[in-house]
């Protein structure tokens, strides 16, 4: 990139001095027969523009753009007054071996009378007033330059960021959902009838799942593929049949269920949320695949049909 250093200082000075003069033309037109006041003109406006173009190059493009970035906004000041300052000396100093006529000049006196001019520290301050304004356009400049540098691994992280928070959250509900498994599974494997038969199976099940809500590599996505999703579905089904015996599920899907990819365990989540509020007695859960959407139904006798409806995305999404 260092070959575009110099096409990026010219194209900034164009920039700049185009300003510059667009400003001072009314001036520099106005006095163009008057060979003292064209050169007052140029000399404070043109070429105390130019200088002042300096300052801004110097700290918009080679000292600030590193602290900026570390936003080391006390090193940010330091180096602004530091060079804001310098560059009033050197206005100063040209002014006071070239141009005292133009620059240090405060007040010109009638003929036959000597000028006024500004003492140094009058002069310092309001050149340091001057390079301030342009420290701070500098700096704004180069915040923005900074923002679209940045702006897109910014987004990057948050999206990351928040695919991470996704993740956290979904990890925390599939462990509370476990948990809530393997506490309803113990009164099962404490009763002998029932530990050879419904307790094998239940821990059969229940390691199943495990290892797809913790390990399987599909869950790292948003989504899952339908046919995998709605295998470990019926498993959970069954899981909770057998840990609820007090509310007996059956289970019946129709539909194209091959095809399509589903969000990551949202129909457990939503059916373990429909079931604790209904009460005991068998329920008939159903899925229906349709075009672009799935069904989820839950119907207990006495009590309202509950339905439920979930974005079905392409297999190449």
């Amino acid at each position: 990139m260092r070959h575009n250093k110099p096409y990026r200082y010219f194209t900034h000075l164009v920039v700049w001095m185009a300003l510059i003069l667009l400003y001072a033309y009314p001036a520099i037109k106005a006095n163009w027969q008057g060979p003292m006041a064209l050169k007052y003109v140029l000399v404070r406006q043109v070429l105390y523009g130019c200088i002042n173009f300096q300052l801004f190059f110097l700290l918009a493009f080679v000292w600030l753009p590193a602290p900026v970035a570390r936003r080391q906004y006390r090193r940010v000041v330091v180096i602004s007054l530091l060079t804001v300052c310098g560059f009033a000396l050197m206005k100063y100093f040209i002014g006071y071996v070239f141009f005292p006529d133009q620059v240090l000049i405060k007040m010109f006196a009638m003929v036959g009378y000597k000028n006024t001019y500004m003492s140094f520290p009058y002069y310092f301050l309001t050149a340091t007033r001057t390079g301030l304004g342009v420290a701070l356009l500098a700096y704004s400049y180069r915040l923005l330059l900074q923002r679209q540098q940045t702006g897109p691994q910014d987004r990057q992280l948050a999206t990351a960021a928040e695919a991470a928070r996704e993740r956290y959250v979904r990890m925390q509900e599939n462990s509370r959902l476990l948990l809530h498994h393997l506490q309803q599974l113990t009164p099962i494997l404490e009763d002998e009838r029932k530990r050879d038969q419904e307790g094998v199976k239940a821990i059969l099940l229940l390691s199943d799942l495990l290892r797809y809500m913790l390990y399987d590599k599909a869950l790292e996505k948003d989504t899952v593929g339908l046919p995998k999703e709605l295998l470990y579905f019926e498993r959970y089904i069954a899981l909770r049949s057998l840990c609820h015996s007090d509310q007996p599920l059956t289970f019946s899907a129709s539909g194209d269920t091959q095809q399509g990819t589903l969000a990551a365990l949202q129909l457990q989540h939503t059916t373990e949320t429909a079931l604790q509020q209904l009460h005991s007695g068998p329920v008939a859960v159903r899925v229906q695949v349709k075009p672009g959407r799935l069904l989820l139904s839950l119907q207990q006798h006495a009590a309202p049909e509950q339905h439920y409806q979930f974005k079905i995305y392409p297999d190449h999404a």
